[in-house]
This record gives structure tokens, C-alpha cells and sequence, in this order.
């Protein structure tokens, strides 16, 4: 009975292998490798890993053979011939795919890379000697494999590239990373280092490549430099491209990385703009600008320095215009600094320009040395005070009621000396702007001012001349008139000065004199708004007699000698300067013995007919138009006898 059972798995293993055994694969550079340290096998291909997977071993050390094995045989759904369990069966523990190795001298029916019906035991130490797969990724592995294909099976620490090599199989190069010197993105005539690193692979050539959006260009061709030097001079979104094959590698390249490389134009400051040229006033609204050589990917930082410290104004913005508004006057420097967008660097490019804000000037004081009003005749100094006199500049204006005139443009000086002939009422004006302005005046300050004439006086009249007698009512008075002057009276009585009318616009004085005397009189005059003590006077000398009295007049001897010489005398009081005139009645005329003269006695020859003659006697004034007293004497003439 047994030998007929051995005979018919015989037959039935027979026909099996006759029709489910594949046609072994001529010259494949592809290989298994299965290290049971890790519970891993790899697949190669043409050098190079394609998968790798998860495997059960045996549950001991020993169960699953070490060495280079073969696939000899691919089954399909192999039967579980222990447990009468069907090919391809849920429950079979086989699987649905067997790869035979031909190892420890069998055929490929003992020892096997297959699958499993227990899943969870994938990646432990499971297995009576065989591999274990997961279903489905032994069918796919099943399908990459013809027989023959090398199997190595090992328990090390190694790689698979390692352990591949070392067996003689020409892995292929694997670039394992590639580094730069710089990372992306960096700007133009920037010296970039590549270098790769392999990670499998025996004497590796390494090329290099760029893409710059139209075309790659081999910057190194396979070379044993595993590094190159790339420095762009254009900007834009480059490829590089880095290969690597091994030296005896028949293909292009055994493995490839290419990633993406940004090359930018830093940013360059072309020029640097202000809305208002240098220098400006403070508090002045300035717009800076900037233009870039690609603005869109540009920013833009403002920094103002003002002579201690930089200020940044703006960081860094798309924004290329600021506003500026400067509160300090100062020399001050305008730095612009711009970079690209993506630029690590704190700048890339930089301009600097001067800029000098000042004050605008502003009249602190404007005043004259002389009060309000002024006469005609005097110098009249203007003085300006201004915030900063020594930046500044100064101009004088004078308003006569019709126009301004200029008096003096702007200069350094800030005084001015001002004379006006001309009465009348005036504006000045100071107008004042700092050196650097560009207005035509940055601030202003007015005065009313009024510059009189000098009061004059031509004469004094009386209305009666002089001399007068005491009470007479005498009228002083000048013809020299005006409304804006002011007058006084004084009289001198020939012992001191009295002040008989104060200064008022009244140009006249009545004088009744009490007493009789030599007189000055004297008419002070001023402008309402002199601060002169007068500004001009006249004098006038006048006299006031006393009543002129004729007392006597001798001699008193009545009767005389006819033909003698007889002196008449007067005796008068009163009046002043006397002058005495001598008359003598002749019949019913009065003839003159003596015409008036400051003698005050006549030699009278007596008529040598007697009788009876009046003499006169008239006694005026020096000055008096017309004699003031008389008196009459009558003498007898006639022969006495002794």
C-alpha cells in the first residue's frame, strides 16, 4: 500500500512540475536578498533596490538556511501536502505563490519564498525554514522573478547594498543626498557648491545639470568630483540636477535627484528722490522716493540719521515712497536700503543722500529807539530780533500811507536807520526769512509809526505896539498857526521868567500889565507830540509906562526982564525914556521952542515987548506916538525996576 502511494505522489508531482514550471530567464542582473537579522528581503533589479518587504524566518537561527541560493522552480498554488490542505486554499499555509531554492541540496521542494495564511507572523521568527510573504506581495514579487534568479540569505548588520556587493553583484550607484553650500534662494554671482553623497554603489562618476526653463545645461559631466561650483548670473526658478552611475555601469545613470533652485537680482537702489529739493523748513512734508532695478520684488527700508543716531522711518516694505516730516531743523542724512524679497542679507543695496532742514525764521522783537512819534529830523533806528540772527535775513519796509517801499532788502543786517522828512503817519514793516528759504519771506512783524514836524514861530505880534501904559489890554499873538501845535507865554518883568499861559493849541494871550517896566515877551512853541521842552521860541522886547504926570515946571518967578535968557525946565513923572517938547504960544499960534528931545529944559530969550507969554510944556514916551501930559506956564515980560 505504501508503495503505491509513493508512486502516485511521484506521478501526480510529476505532472505538476510538467505544466506549472515557468522558462528560466536568460542573463538577469536581478537579485533576492534575505536578512534574517532585520526580517527583511530586497529586490534588485539592474543594480538597483526596488522594494523591499517584511519576512517571517525560522523560529530558530538554524531553521532557515544561510547562503547564495537559486530559484529553481515557481509554483502556483501548491498544495499543503501535510495537511491535505488545497493549492490556493484560504487555510493553506503555502499560500498561492512557492519560489523553490535549491537550498541544502534540494530542489526547490523543501526550502521556499511563499505566502502565508497567517499574516500577523510577518517580521517574526515564525517559519519551520522557509520565507514568509505577505499574499499579495509575493504575487507581485512572484511576477518580477524568473527562475534562476540569485537568492542570498544572511543574518548581519550590513545594508543590502553592502551585503550585494560583497557577493559580486554590481549594485548601482545610489545617491543618498546633495547638499548645497548655500541654500536656496540666493542672488545672482552667487558661488553654489553641490555635493552628493552615495549611499550604494562602487566607484560612482557623478554629473551635474541645470535647468534654466528652456533647457538643461551639463555644468559637470560624470566625473569622479562628487561636488561642482555653479555660480548663476541670471535670475530665475532653476532645476538641478544631480546623477550618479557607477564606473561600470552600461546605463545613463544608475540614480538621480532633482530639486528646485531660486536665483534672484538683488535689489539696487538706482536713485533716490525727495517730492522738495534740499534745504526745506521744518515741519515740511517730504516725500521720499526710491526706483530699484526690480521694484515688484523689491523692499524698502528709510532710515533718517540727524546727526547722533540713525532712525528707521519705515522698515522694510514693498512700499518705496515714506513721508517725512522733519521738527528739527539740522544737517540730516536720507539713507534708502533695498533687497530682494527673498535676500537673507540685512541689505543688499544701499544710497545716502544729504538733507538740511531749517527753522523757518520768526520775528522775536521788532522796535525802534525812538518812541512813536518822532520829529522829522531824527534818525530813527529799526531793530529786528529773530529766532536764529545769524542764519537769518533781514528786510525793511516803510508804508507812507500809499504804498510800501523797500528801504533795505534782505540782508544780514537787522538794523536799519530811518530818517523822514515827511510828516505823517507810517507802517513799518520787518520782514524776515532764514538764508536757505525759498519763500519770499517766511514771517513778518508791522509797527505804526508817526513823524511829526518840528514846531516853527516866524515872530510875535502885539496888537498894540510898544510902549503901552499899565492896563492896557494888549493881545500877543503869532501868525504861525497850526492845530497840531501847542503854545505857551511867558514874561520877563526884568527880574525872572513867568509862565502867564501853559502850552495849549491857543496861539493867542491878553496882557494887562500892572505895572510899568521894559518886558520880554516870549512865545514857546511844540508839536503836540514833541517831547521837547519847546521846539521852537520868539522874543519880543515891550514896554509899559506908568502915566506920564507933569509936576512943575520952573521957574516959579512969574515976571522977568524982557531980552533976558531964561531957562524953562520941566519936572515929569512917569512913562519911560521921556521926551519933552517946548511950545510957546504966539498970539493964537503955538510955536515950537524945542521939538520933542530927552532934555527937559529950554533956553527961552524973553521978548523984548512986555507982556504976558504961555509957554507948554508936552512930555511923552520915547516911544509914545503922541504926547501923554502938558503942562502950560504963563510968564509976565516986562522992565523991573531994581
Amino acid at each position: 500500500m505504501m508503495k503505491k502511494l509513493t508512486v502516485l505522489l511521484i506521478l501526480v508531482f510529476s505532472t505538476f512540475f510538467l505544466f506549472s514550471q515557468p522558462t528560466f530567464a536568460n542573463s538577469s542582473n536581478q537579485l533576492i536578498i534575505i536578512n534574517k537579522a532585520s526580517n527583511q528581503l530586497a529586490y534588485y533589479n539592474n543594480g538597483k533596490i526596488v522594494k523591499t518587504f517584511k519576512v517571517a524566518t525560522g523560529r530558530q537561527s538554524g531553521y532557515t538556511p544561510e547562503g547564495t541560493f537559486k530559484i529553481v522552480n515557481k509554483i502556483k498554488n501548491r498544495p499543503y501536502y501535510k495537511a491535505n490542505i488545497a493549492g490556493g486554499a484560504t487555510n493553506n499555509p503555502l499560500g498561492d505563490r512557492w519560489l523553490g531554492l535549491n537550498a541544502r541540496g534540494t530542489n526547490g521542494t523543501t526550502y521556499a519564498i511563499h505566502g502565508n495564511n497567517n499574516a500577523n507572523s510577518i517580521g517574526t521568527y515564525a517559519s519551520a525554514g522557509c520565507v514568509r510573504m505577505h499574499n499579495d506581495e509575493i504575487r507581485w514579487l512572484f511576477d518580477q522573478v524568473p527562475v534562476n534568479t540569485t537568492v542570498i540569505i544572511t543574518n548581519t548588520s550590513k545594508t543590502f547594498d553592502s551585503i550585494a556587493a560583497s557577493h559580486g553583484y554590481n549594485v548601482g550607484s545610489k545617491l543618498n543626498n546633495v547638499t548645497t553650500s548655500v541654500k536656496s534662494p540666493q542672488p545672482t554671482n552667487t558661488s553654489v557648491k553641490f555635493t552628493a553623497t552615495t549611499s550604494a554603489g562602487k566607484d560612482p562618476l557623478f554629473k551635474y545639470s541645470v535647468y534654466d526653463g528652456k533647457k538643461w545645461t551639463t555644468i559637470q559631466n560624470y566625473s569622479t568630483s562628487k561636488s561642482v561650483n555653479w555660480k548663476p548670473t541670471k535670475a530665475g526658478s532653476y532645476k538641478i540636477k544631480a546623477q550618479v552611475k557607477s564606473r561600470n555601469s552600461k546605463k545613463a545613470f544608475d540614480d538621480e535627484k532633482v530639486f528646485n533652485y531660486t536665483v534672484f537680482s538683488p535689489a539696487s537702489v538706482k536713485n533716490v528722490a525727495t517730492s522738495v529739493s534740499s534745504p526745506q523748513p521744518t515741519n515740511k512734508n517730504i516725500s521720499i522716493s526710491a526706483t530699484s532695478n526690480s521694484s515688484q520684488n523689491n523692499e524698502y527700508k528709510f532710515s533718517i540719521y540727524d546727526g547722533e543716531k540713525w532712525k528707521t522711518i519705515q522698515g522694510y516694505s514693498s512700499n518705496a515712497k515714506v513721508n517725512w516730516k522733519p521738527t528739527k531743523e539740522g544737517s540730516y542724512k536720507i539713507k534708502v536700503q533695498a533687497r530682494h524679497k527673498l535676500s537673507k542679507k540685512k541689505f543688499d543695496s544701499e544710497k545716502t543722500m544729504k538733507y538740511t532742514v531749517y527753522a523757518p525764521a520768526k520775528v522775536t522783537s521788532f522796535k525802534t529807539n525812538l518812541a512813536s512819534p518822532s520829529p522829522s529830523d531824527a534818525t530813527v533806528q529799526l531793530t529786528a530780533q529773530s529766532n536764529n540772527n545769524k542764519n537769518n535775513l533781514f528786510k525793511f519796509l516803510v508804508h507812507d500811507g500809499s504804498k510800501w517801499k523797500t528801504v533795505q532788502d534782505f540782508s544780514s543786517n537787522s538794523t536799519f536807520n530811518w530818517k523822514q522828512m515827511n510828516e505823517g503817519s507810517y507802517k513799518l514793516k520787518v520782514q524776515v526769512k532764514h538764508k536757505s528759504s525759498t519763500k519770499s519771506f517766511d514771517h513778518e512783524k508791522e509797527l505804526n509809526y508817526v513823524i511829526f514836524k518840528k514846531a516853527t514861530i516866524d515872530s510875535i505880534q502885539t496888537n498894540k505896539v510898544s510902549p503901552q501904559f499899565t492896563k492896557t489890554n494888549i493881545v500877543i499873538s503869532t501868525p504861525s498857526n497850526n492845530k497840531d501845535h501847542l503854545y505857551r507865554f511867558r514874561i520877563h518883568n526884568g527880574t525872572e521868567w513867568k509862565t502867564v499861559q501853559d502850552f495849549s493849541n491857543k496861539s493867542t494871550y491878553d496882557w494887562k500889565p500892572e505895572y510899568g517896566g521894559q518886558y520880554i515877551l516870549k512865545i514857546e512853541v511844540k508839536h503836540k507830540f514833541s517831547k521837547e521842552k519847546f521846539d521852537a521860541s520868539q522874543e519880543l522886547k515891550y514896554i509899559i509906562n506908568s502915566p506920564v504926570t507933569l509936576t512943575d515946571i520952573a521957574p516959579a518967578n512969574l515976571v522977568h526982564q524982557p531980552g533976558m535968557m531964561l531957562t524953562v525946565s520941566a519936572t515929569a513923572t512917569g512913562g519911560s525914556e521921556l521926551m519933552y517938547k517946548f511950545e510957546i504960544l504966539d498970539g493964537s499960534t503955538w510955536r515950537t521952542l524945542q521939538d520933542y528931545s530927552s532934555s527937559n529944559s529950554v533956553v527961552w530969550e524973553t521978548p523984548k515987548e512986555e507982556g504976558d507969554y504961555t509957554i507948554r510944556v508936552l512930555v511923552k514916551s520915547k516911544n509914545s506916538p503922541d504926547f501923554e501930559a502938558t503942562l502950560e506956564q504963563t510968564y509976565t515980560i516986562k522992565e523991573i525996576d531994581e
